[in-house]
């Protein structure tokens, strides 16, 4: 008997074998054993025989790359579109959102896993988050570029998808009790089974024999506006399709964000900077291969010697220094004997042909100068950024597609805030009632500037100067110092407290008549401070 598979599980069939026909899985998997240091997968090497050497080029170039887009730091705010009387409120609202996406951002992990997220898109050409709403608050989860499927493949923009799928390995017992709160018949539950499907799926990764896990496929659509969900395994729909809303909202966005590191017109799906280094990869570790191969035939000299001439002892005596070799018979030339073949020279472009081959591919990546040659300790912060902004020129298009890709992140969670949240808001003394929230249109703007030692090296430099030419007092100085700066913010406070508290206790002093205790201490206060009398050397010293 044929088994009767669900319609969302025979839409997910066409959609992979679509993907499958264009290589996307075999391209993935490819690119990460390249990255991850597995490039000669595969090589059948005989037993006692180590596997030739590689000189992975690819790992240095992903993290020098992503590291120039993701060193930006980011400030996401949100601003009302309603044009209303009462927009005052409305900008109240967006002063709540704006402290729930810094909430959010820290209760999701986000500078962590927004580094995750470039390396994937750097290896494969795309990445995914996926958001869902579980426990009365947002959660995420990072999505391989193959464990998402479109309905368009043509169309690069996620909102406009007729429909989405995410296929992912589940655990039976929890699918089960999911299918059990779905109030789904003890029959259709039993079908719910452990399968070892895992081609295509869960980045192919071997899985532990132990018949646990399943496979299941969660689409998502639109539907009057409105986001649609249904969940399934081969044979069962154990989530009917349901609504993302609540009483007073509706998720109207699909809860997912795509970044890519390189579009491609006209399709969905983005391209990455590995695949096509991967030849080079392979032609630079082919030739370590052969040079060191060279080195071991021809680097040492080979001993030749006449066998029927000499005993055994006499052999086994060549390769210990200072022994005696005895020679049978008449000898007229002990050349004739034992001798050596002298090693062919090797050619100085057997090494710089792959040396220079790593260093064209890494320029080509601009990944070339990597500012080794800068002393940080001579050269400027400013001069130092002017050479990362040079540098940086080669991912603008990079930086605009991750700063619309949190854009696109802001814009999700408001949009699922506004479905899910049911409680009233209490902000700066005002009650928002989720009515009120639900008729927010807002817009997001992402804030984005360098977060560098260097940028940071730059700034406190300019400050440190307006502080010495006397344009700016300490306190000045002191609170227009970041909170992370490298100077200790902290501290320098503590000393202007103490120096206040100073001030403040010579104050009765000079009201006692104690003039010249009084004079003595507002002096060395002055001083402490940077008056005009005593500006330099203090300040020189601080530094």
């Amino acid at each position: 008997m044929d088994t009767e598979y669900t319609s969302i599980w025979n839409e997910y069939e066409k959609c992979k074998n679509y993907l499958d026909g264009q290589n996307l899985f075999s391209k993935s998997e490819k690119c990460h054993d390249f990255v991850d240091g597995d490039q000669w997968k595969g090589l059948k090497v005989p037993a006692g025989i180590e596997k030739p050497p590689q000189l992975n080029i690819l790992q240095p170039i992903l993290k020098n790359a992503t590291a120039l887009v993701g060193q930006h730091s980011m400030d996401i705010t949100f601003s009302p579109l309603n044009k209303t009387a009462n927009k005052d409120k409305y900008i109240k609202m967006c002063d709540a959102l704006n402290k729930f996406a810094a909430d959010t951002w820290e209760k999701l992990k986000l500078d962590s896993k927004l580094w995750d997220v470039l390396e994937d898109a750097y290896i494969t050409g795309d990445s995914m988050m996926y958001f869902y709403w579980k426990d009365e608050e947002i959660k995420s989860e990072i999505l391989d570029n193959v464990n998402v499927l479109f309905a368009d493949e043509n169309n690069p923009e996620i909102q406009e998808q007729p429909f989405i799928l995410i296929p992912q390995r589940k655990y039976v017992r929890d699918i089960r009790e999911e299918a059990k709160k779905n109030e789904l018949s003890k029959e259709e539950i039993e079908k719910i089974v452990a399968d070892k499907d895992i081609d295509k799926i869960n980045g192919n990764k071997p899985e532990i024999e132990n018949d646990i896990k399943v496979n299941v496929v969660t689409k998502m659509w639109k539907k009057d506006g409105v986001v649609h969900i249904a969940r399934a395994t081969k044979t069962v729909v154990y989530q009917k399709e349901t609504a993302l809303s609540t009483n007073d909202g509706k998720v109207t966005l699909y809860p997912i964000a795509k970044y890519s590191w390189k579009l491609r017109k006209n399709c969905a799906r983005g391209a990455g900077d590995i695949w096509d280094k991967i030849p080079n990869q392979i032609e630079i570790n082919k030739g370590v291969y052969r040079f060191c191969q060279a080195v071991k035939c021809n680097a040492f000299p080979h001993k030749v010697f006449m066998e029927t001439a000499l005993s055994p002892q006499a052999i086994e005596n060549l390769d210990t220094p200072g022994s005696n070799i005895s020679v049978r018979g008449t000898v007229q030339n002990i050349n004739n004997i034992v001798g050596y073949l002298q090693p062919a020279s090797i050619s100085p472009y057997a090494a710089s042909i792959w040396q220079n081959l790593i260093d064209l591919t890494r320029s080509l990546a601009g990944a070339g100068d990597n500012l080794e040659n800068i002393n940080p300790e001579q050269a400027s912060g400013s001069a130092i950024n002017a050479a990362r902004e040079a540098k940086a020129l080669n991912v603008n298009n990079q930086v605009a597609a991750y700063k619309q890709f949190l854009e696109d992140i802001a814009m999700i969670w408001a949009d699922m805030w506004k479905a899910y949240n049911i409680e009233p808001i209490i902000f700066n003394e005002q009650i928002i009632m989720p009515k009120e929230f639900a008729n927010l249109k807002p817009s997001v703007r992402v804030d984005i500037s360098p977060n560098t030692p260097f940028s940071k090296l730059a700034q406190e430099t300019e400050l440190k100067e307006l502080f010495i030419a006397g344009h700016i007092s300490f306190e000045e100085y002191v609170e227009t110092l970041s909170d992370s700066s490298n100077i200790p913010k902290g501290r320098l406070k503590e000393i202007i407290e103490k120096r206040k508290e100073m001030n403040d206790n010579a104050m009765p002093n000079m009201q006692n008549g104690d003039v010249q205790g009084q004079y003595a201490t507002t002096t060395q206060f002055n001083r402490g401070l940077g008056s005009e009398d005593n500006l330099q050397m203090p300040q020189q010293a601080m530094f």
